[in-house]
Order: C-alpha cells, then structure tokens, then sequence
C-alpha cells in the first residue's frame, strides 16, 4: 500500500491535484481512497467520487 499526503493552503490546487491522481490510477486500475482532515462542512467532491467509485473517510479536527 502507498501512501500520498497533499497538504496546502486554501486556492492552492489540492483538490485539482487529488483529482488528477485519483484519475489517473483508477485508469490504471488502480484502488483509492481519500481521507479528508478538514474542519469545512462541505462534503468533499461528492460527484467526482460517486462517478470514480472512490472510498472517501473523513477525519475531523485531526
């Protein structure tokens, strides 16, 4: 299993580059899955991961 931590600023091209990965490696057939730790009340990318078939957790105030 690998393992890639993004972490950045607000605006600062997190979730573009975590949909460029995603993408590319379920092209690859690949697995993925997304944990976000983020206080935010949005859901994350809700479409994106149905249409990807993603496994998604997330992990408040870590």
């Amino acid at each position: 299993m690998k393992i890639i931590s993004i972490s950045g600023t607000r605006d600062s091209g997190k979730t573009s580059l975590i949909k460029s990965l995603i993408a590319l490696l379920v092209g690859q057939k690949k697995r993925c899955a997304v944990i976000v730790n983020e206080d935010g009340k949005e859901r994350y990318e809700d479409e994106f991961i149905k249409r990807l078939q993603i496994s998604i957790d997330y992990l408040r105030g870590g």
